[in-house]
């Protein structure tokens, strides 16, 4: 008789008896398929047959030694087997069905069965799960295999990928015991334990084949497993069984986590298996995961808990009173699972059809549960909040009532020192935005329509008011009374969303304006209304208003919210966080979508991101769904795909001539308002959409037709508006200036141009592009390119224009920089562009000959100089008034800026020159062959051309201009510079260089803002020309940058020290103090640009750094917020310039610390932190720092000085041995320094530091033992004992506050890094 019990005893023990053994290892393949057939044959025609002992035993062998069996057998074994076993199921379910019959007769055939089951697949799993541990172990070891090698463990990752159809037969297998669990088993064994022993083969069977992350990723064969396990819990008492094979999986199996909600789904949902989901909830609810090495146990958990608050709510919800405690656990990934439960429990009760006030309940409770969660400890579940938010606001209800809540609480995330919370709650606030339940009017959100809807409805309200008598207005009560109170739930639908509200006082958001403002006294009024008294349909109407009135002033509060979060989201467009840039982009066309105010700024801010390198991969990073593949393409594609959806995408509504137009308008709508940096950024923009072929021919040409309309006055922004953007194209495509240019004169030029000097600057920079191609030429100077020498002669109809435009006499501000544009297109189209200028130049000084004159009498007698610009109240008497200020001031910024042109031209010569000597050397070397060979082929030469003569005199030529060496062209062009342009006798600029200095010397008497605000910068231009006009002048710049009062000058002047640095660096070498000056100027945008000149020179290494960098660190304290983050940046890159942070931080200290420039303690504190953040990771350079300001201590008497030693000492990481060594060893220079608290405190904070490292080794914490005790004895010497002990015992408290840092906090401080 078969005794499954004990078998499986001695199987499990290694004892299984076989009495009649074979052995399948090393046999003949074909004795073991005869073998397997002739029980296959047994086994077919009945499933009694394995009652047989020697067909048993043949069939124990064959599981015994399955691993070394052929899998082609194995598969052909266990499809016998599961053949042999759906025979006798038949069998049994007839015998149950025959009235009569025992059906205790087959109890033995299936304990054989499920015994050889049990055998061989167990047999088979462990197989492939040794081989799966072996090659994790493996991997783990990161050992090098070889391809074999590799291929094995592949191969044994699974036994079903070896042996062909195992999974089939095991599903197969499970079909049929679903159709055996379902017949009355206790007929068929004598005793319960016996049907529960069989029964159990195959529950352990399921979990051992679960194990297997590969079959976890098959839903059809997991689905087939828990039918089975359902029917044994619902027919046959599995429920504490299955309690503990599922609570034992989600302990230790991570793949089975989300399987397992999957089974306890089914089985409530099918199986009516309430029971067993409230068992594995409670168990799960009972759990504590307060232990820090327990990683997997939460994490499992956490994934049931989320995936099956997704499927089954209902039975979820059941336990949420016992499950709400894990919200307090420990591990944040379980409080993180249970906000997710959180809210797709939200979302689930409000899709119920009957709203009960318990629903209404569990709502408001789980909204609060959701609120608090956003002040979490750990970033990841802050992130989670955010999530949530987005997926319940998403739902079909869109719960008016907490959404200002909700949203106030996100714009409060925008300022998390987390990145990825920071990514989440812009895409909540997005969401939050996209799902706005204000969908009337277009669901457009603009303020000025919805006050004024809100106006009129007010109005009306108070008009109807009125003609009530007051008797009924006495009966009436506040319309807030006879509204229901709104459900959690409202919004659902259109209808629901408009009379919605916010008037609960516990969702109103403090700080933010609702709309009362634009109520007034009629909404006071309309608040006394009541209906009683009117007819039917004036009542309707009036509930009506009433609920619009509500509509409209939630719709209010929700906007001036969203317009609250637009200046911090347009700061999140400048992060270095890539993922928070493109949240942020999202965000701003999503508003410009609802027509949100100010929305256009953030995406005017967006432009500059044009300048992001592109992403060149193409694979998907890291992330969270459609997230990583945007992120893998780029910041730069996301904006250009940003800017095609708002402004080029065509509407389907349309026809092809109206999107033209319309997408012609939006363009030009980009230029209203914008700066130059805006501009650049969106010229750049443009440009690239041109290039990739995304602006259509149409849009061009109508560009163009609104450039040059003429048939009625245009605005003048649709007109300047056109041209800057055609200019913009013409960076991509120079047909756009060569196809039409006849209107760009026409107009630009022309009459038009005249009267709208903004029109004739950017037609003047348009034409600049006929003398630029797109691809310049390697090596070659700026603004030369291989068609550079092709230039227009000087005769041209465009120079003509552009004459007049400079000689224009009309007062008007813009003409500087029309004329300076005007003057760029001369040089840069002109063949000879400075004999044309000269002459302009010559037209212009006739209006001033006798102050030409005074001041080159002047030039030799002044000394003295008057450098007050007019603002000073005791102003001297002005001189006789020579020449018209607004002459002067014109002639001098043509000469300027024609200096500066003049540079640029011999700049470009002489890259021509050595490019022409460059093409010609292989020419010279090929005809430079022997001079007999040379007279042949010249004699041979029948044509009579002397064509190598023609050649030879060119180069000649050539030679005697420019010389025979690129060194000797540029000698030649650098003495041009040096001596010709102001000091030859055939200069005309010559003439001007003392009617400069004149005038700059006595800025007090010519009294006039913008002259002398010209003649700064055009001297600063001339000396830029030669070394030693510079050098001459020079103090006169100085004094001018010290003594004007006019901020414009000394920020000019602040440029030209820079220009000038470049040019000449000899000279400022010795006046270097002068170029860091200006950063304490009152003026902060004088600060701002000294400090983006100093930036530029600096990181491109024009400028050494000698002890100055204090300067540029007190920015970082500047009370301009722009001028701090400026610094920020400024140290940021230069931190990744070779240690120069490292290397001048001792004199950046000193600079802060001592002196009259030394800043208050507290700003000292803030700039050494935000510093040494660039030291911190690099070990040694943290030890040497620890030696250098050890060794300050001796030097140092000052208290103040000490402290802020100490301090920086301070904020050192102390990681190593050596940092507590150097410490230790440096303790004699400031022992006696330690009499000071802050001091001592300070060393108490740095030991307790040290004590709080993650990896410590004992040497370690015996060093610190010793320094800790001799600076507790060096303090002791030094106060005295009893103020010692009290001081003592605060520092020990503070040492503990600083090794209480939990694992969430460390995380969170990386991720803020």
């Amino acid at each position: 008789m078969f005794n499954l019990h004990s078998q499986l005893i001695k199987l499990q023990e290694g004892e299984a008896e076989i009495h009649n053994s074979f052995s399948f290892d090393g046999i003949d393949t074909t004795i073991a398929k005869r073998t397997i057939n002739g029980l296959t044959d047994k086994l077919v025609v009945s499933g009694d047959a394995i009652n047989d002992d020697a067909t048993f035993d043949t069939l124990q062998c064959f599981a015994r030694d399955l691993p070394t069996i052929d899998p082609k057998l194995i598969a052909r074994g266990l499809d016998m087997l599961v053949a042999g076993f759906e025979n006798e199921i038949k069998q049994v379910s007839a015998a149950l069905a025959t009235p009569g019959y025992d059906p205790t007769q087959h109890a033995e055939a299936l304990d054989r069965y499920a015994f050889l089951f049990q055998w061989t697949i167990e047999r088979g799993e462990s197989t492939a799960s040794q081989s799966r541990a072996a090659a994790t172990q493996t991997k783990g070891r990161k050992r090098r295999t070889n391809t074999s090698t590799g291929s094995g463990a592949a191969k044994g990752a699974t036994v079903a990928d070896v042996v062909p159809g195992w999974k089939a037969k095991i599903m197969d297998l499970y079909l049929l015991l679903q159709q055996l669990l379902q017949l009355p088993l206790g007929r068929v064994w004598n005793s319960l334990p016996e049907r529960d022993t069989f029964i159990g083969v195959f529950t352990r069977l399921a979990h051992k084949v679960m194990e297997n992350p590969a079959y976890a990723r098959d839903t059809e064969f997991q689905e087939t497993l828990f039918n089975a396990l359902c029917l044994w819990v619902q027919s046959y008492n599995g429920l504490y069984g299955a309690v503990t094979m599922i609570t034992q999986n989600l302990q230790h199996y991570e793949h089975l986590s989300e399987a397992m909600a999957g089974l306890l789904q089914l089985a409530y949902e099918k199986y009516g298996g309430t029971q067993l989901a409230d068992e594995v909830l409670r168990s799960v609810a009972t759990r504590d995961f307060n232990s820090t090495h327990d990683k997997t146990g939460p994490k499992n958990t956490a994934r049931f808990l989320v995936r099956f608050s997704q499927a089954a709510p209902k039975a979820l919800l059941r336990q949420m009173g016992l499950l709400i405690r894990h919200l307090d656990c420990e591990a944040h990934i379980l409080r993180s699972a249970m906000v997710d439960v959180v809210g797709h429990l939200i979302l689930y009760l409000a899709s119920q059809e009957e709203q009960t006030e318990i629903t209404k309940n569990q709502i408001v409770e789980y909204f609060d549960i959701i609120e608090q969660r956003f002040q979490d400890a750990h970033y990841l579940v802050r992130a989670k909040v955010l999530q949530v938010c987005q997926f319940i606001c998403s739902g079909p209800a869109k719960f008016p009532k907490r959404r200002p809540k909700l949203i106030s609480l996100t714009i409060g995330r925008l300022e998390d020192k987390a990145s990825n919370v920071r990514k989440h709650a812009i895409r909540a606030l997005t969401a939050l935005l996209e799902t706005h339940p204000f969908s009337l009017d277009g669901a457009e959100l603009g303020i000025e329509r919805l006050e004024d809807s809100l106006e009129k409805i007010n109005a009306e309200l108070a008009q109807m008011a009125n003609a009530v008598p007051a008797k009924a207005v006495d009966k009436a009560g506040d319309p807030a009374d006879r509204e229901e109170n709104d459900d959690a739930t409202d919004g659902g639908d259109e209808s629901d969303s408009d009379n919605g509200g916010n008037d609960d006082g516990d969702t109103n958001v403090s700080g933010t304006t609702n709309g009362n403002s634009v109520a007034g006294d009629n909404a006071r009024a309309a608040q006394d209304f009541a209906n009683a008294g009117l007819s039917p349909e004036m009542a309707a109407k009036a509930m009506h208003l009433q609920f619009q009135q509500r509509y409209y002033r939630d719709a209010l509060h929700f906007v001036y919210q969203v317009q609250e979060a637009q200046p911090l989201l347009i700061q999140l467009l400048g992060s270095t966080n890539k993922s928070e840039v493109m949240e942020a982009m999202d965000f701003f066309v999503t508003a410009v979508r609802f027509r949100v105010d100010g929305a256009q700024e953030g995406i005017r801010r967006m432009a500059h991101l044009i300048w992001t390198p592109s992403n060149g991969s193409s694979g998907s990073s890291a992330g969270d769904g459609s997230s990583g593949a945007e992120e893998a393409k780029g910041v730069r594609a996301k904006l250009l795909d940003s800017y095609m959806q708002l402004y080029l995408a065509p509407s389907e509504r349309l026809s092809a001539a109206e999107n033209t137009s319309r997408i012609t308008r939006n363009l030009i709508s980009l230029t209203f308002g914008a700066t130059l940096a805006e501009l650049t950024s969106l010229e750049e923009l443009i440009r690239t959409l041109m290039e990739e072929g995304l602006i259509s021919a149409a849009v061009v040409s109508k560009l163009r037709s609104v450039y040059g309309y003429t048939r009625q006055k245009l605005p003048p922004a649709q007109r300047r508006g056109a041209i800057i953007i055609l200019g913009m194209l013409a960076q991509a495509s120079k047909s756009i200036v060569t196809d039409d240019i006849d209107l760009y004169l026409r107009i630009g030029l022309g009459r038009y141009g005249h009267d709208d000097l903004v029109v004739a600057k950017y037609t003047c920079m348009v034409l600049q592009c006929l003398g630029s191609s797109k691809t310049k030429r390697v090596g070659a100077a700026a603004g030369l390119d291989e068609g550079e020498a092709k230039r227009l002669p000087m005769n041209s109809s465009i120079f003509d224009g552009l004459r007049r435009i400079i000689e224009e006499p009309r007062r008007d501000p813009e003409w500087f920089p029309a004329a300076e544009q005007a003057l760029n297109t001369i040089y840069a189209l002109g063949e000879k562009p400075d004999a044309f200028a000269a002459r302009i130049v010559k037209t212009q000084a006739r209006l001033v000959q006798d102050l030409l004159a005074s001041a080159k009498t002047a030039a030799g007698v002044e000394d003295s100089m008057d450098v007050d610009d007019g603002d000073s109240p005791a102003a001297p008497e002005p001189a006789r008034k020579l020449v018209d200020p607004w002459d002067l001031t014109r002639l001098l910024f043509i000469v300027g800026h024609i200096a500066i042109k003049e540079i640029v031209l011999l700049e470009t010569i002489e890259a021509e020159l050595k490019r022409r000597k460059s093409d010609e050397e292989p020419k010279r070397k090929r005809r430079a062959t022997p001079k007999g060979k040379g007279r042949r082929g010249k004699a041979s030469n029948t044509s009579g051309m002397d064509v190598d003569g023609e050649e030879d005199d060119e180069d000649d030529e050539l030679n005697q201009i420019a010389g025979t060496t690129e060194d000797e062209i540029g000698d030649i062009i650098s003495a041009i510079r040096e001596r010709e342009l102001l000091f030859g006798n055939r200069s005309l600029l010559a003439l001007f260089g003392p009617l400069l200095v004149h005038v700059c010397k006595n800025l007090g008497k010519f009294n006039d803002r913008l002259l002398t605000v010209h003649a700064t910068a055009a001297l600063a231009k001339f000396m830029c020309i030669s070394s030693a006009f510079c050098e001459t002048n020079l103090p006169l710049l100085l004094t001018l940058l010290q003594r004007a009062k006019s901020p414009v000058i000394r920020a000019n002047i602040s440029i030209a020290l820079g220009d000038i640095t470049v040019c000449f660096n000899n000279l400022i070498g010795e006046n270097v103090q002068y170029l860091y000056g200006p950063l304490h100027d009152q003026d902060s945008k004088v600060k701002k640009t000294t400090l983006m000149v100093l930036t530029h020179l600096i990181l491109n290494g024009m400028v050494k750094v000698k002890g100055q960098l204090g300067e540029m660190a007190k920015c970082l304290e500047d009370k301009d917020q722009r001028v701090a983050d400026m610094a920020r940046l400024f140290f940021s890159e230069l931190a990744t310039k070779d240690n120069a942070v490292y290397n001048n931080l001792p004199d950046i200290i000193s600079s802060l610390s001592v002196g009259a420039g030394a800043v208050n303690e507290e700003s000292f504190g803030r700039i050494m932190k935000f510093l040494f953040d660039f030291i911190k990771e690099k070990d040694r350079q943290t030890d040497n720092v620890v030696e250098k300001l050890c060794q300050r201590f001796r030097n140092s008497a000052d208290p103040r000085q000490c402290r802020d030693i100490a301090y920086c000492l301070a904020l050192l990481p102390y990681k190593s041995e050596r940092s507590v060594r150097r410490l230790l060893d440096g303790l004699p220079s400031y022992q006696d320094k330690l009499s000071e608290d802050a001091v001592y405190k300070y060393f108490g904070e740095i030991v307790a530091k040290a004590r709080s490292q993650a990896a410590q080794r004992q040497e370690t914490k015996v060093l610190l033992d010793e320094y800790e005790a001799k600076l507790r004895e060096a303090r002791a010497k030094a106060i005295g004992e009893d103020e010692a002990e009290a001081v003592e015992k605060e520092i020990g408290s503070l040492r503990t506050q600083l090794t209480q840092y939990s694992d969430d906090e460390m995380e969170e401080e990386d991720e803020a890094l």
